[in-house]
């Protein structure tokens, strides 16, 4: 999250000494979108430390818990369950995450 606006976007021009990184950074604003996936297509998606390992540490109280997924669909928009930015309660219990 600290490279808000995804690896796709910028991600190659972080380094760049002309300051590209910079003027995108400073377009559009963070936002953290929850949203249903559907991970079952085996092969298809990938996810590093697995589902299953993350919702266990989760469960037992293991900090972090969390996972990189890489999904490889279009989430349609029924599946957005919420969007929250810098200021919505939501979003500011995630210390660390951007603000503007």
């Amino acid at each position: 999250m600290s490279f808000w606006g995804g690896e796709a976007i910028y991600w190659q021009h972080c380094d760049d000494p002309a300051g590209v990184a910079q003027r995108l950074r400073c377009l559009g604003r963070p936002a953290l979108v929850t949203a249903y996936v559907d991970l079952a297509s085996p092969g298809r998606h990938l996810v590093f430390k697995s589902v299953m390992h993350t919702f266990v540490g989760k469960a037992i109280g293991y900090a972090p818990a969390n996972a990189d997924v890489l999904y490889r669909n279009a989430i349609p928009p029924q599946h957005i369950e919420s969007i929250a930015f810098p200021g919505d309660p939501a979003y500011d219990r995630l210390p660390g995450l951007p603000t503007a």
